[in-house]
């Protein structure tokens, strides 16, 4: 006879219906992950704005470095450890730890950016700050309910750009072209992103709604409340 703990841990996760569909979910949520998405989008700020090749290449470099291959090196040691059964962390419990590693990182960027000199410094503390709330925010969330992560950091990235394409004169986001191009690109990533997710059964409709609603949102307002300081 099997006992009750066992039945009601497998029903609280529901495994995708195996198909093509999940095959393709699959492969978007590792394909567009949060952690390639930071020097995409700092690259694309500090060259809209005018910055020199070297300070592009320094503040895509430390979005790298910070914002995406140290908290993929502590993930990839937990797979290795065996504490996740994946880079993508499903057990909502378990992704507390990553959440502050991202924070340690994002704090020392920040710190480290802080003593530097480039073109665009200002548009890089502005980015690590909203990374830094917005992440805490996720925190928080995260603590009571599995929000999406996925779905917030695209969605962030989109909700970045499309801010600097309206309010920052630059020659890049706001060209003929690139910028509604990056733009449509956006568009069809977040839901298609949102889509995976929850054809893959990492989150419900309702946790990929929410991740996606406040990545859209919350930087586009935090860096509307510092626009009037920000600078090269």
């Amino acid at each position: 006879m099997s006992s009750d703990p066992p039945a009601a841990a497998s029903s609280s996760r529901v495994e995708a219906p195996p198909g093509i569909g999940l095959v393709v979910a699959t492969a978007v949520s590792y394909g567009v992950n949060p952690l390639i998405l930071p020097p995409l989008v700092y690259g694309l700020v500090l060259s809209h704005v005018g910055a020199p090749a070297g300070d592009v290449a320094t503040g895509v470099g430390l979005a790298a470095v910070f914002l995406g291959l140290i908290p993929l090196a502590h993930v990839a040691w937990m797979r290795a450890r065996g504490e996740v059964g994946s880079l993508e962390i499903r057990d909502r419990d378990k992704r507390i730890e990553p959440f502050l590693v991202v924070l340690g990182a994002g704090l020392t960027a920040l710190l480290l950016v802080s003593g530097l000199d480039f073109y665009g410094r200002r548009f890089v503390v502005a980015l690590l700050g909203c990374h830094l709330l917005n992440t805490s925010l996720l925190l928080g969330i995260t603590r009571r309910w599995k929000i999406s992560v996925h779905c917030s950091s695209v969605a962030g990235a989109l909700g970045t750009l499309a801010f600097v394409h309206v309010h920052v004169p630059g020659s890049v986001l706001g060209g003929a072209v690139i910028g509604p191009a990056v733009l449509c690109t956006g568009l069809v990533l977040v839901p298609l992103l949102l889509w995976a997710r929850v054809r893959s059964r990492a989150h419900t409709l309702g946790q990929a709604v929410a991740g996606t609603a406040l990545g859209l949102v919350a930087p586009y307002l935090e860096l509307l409340a510092v626009l009037p300081g920000l600078g090269p």
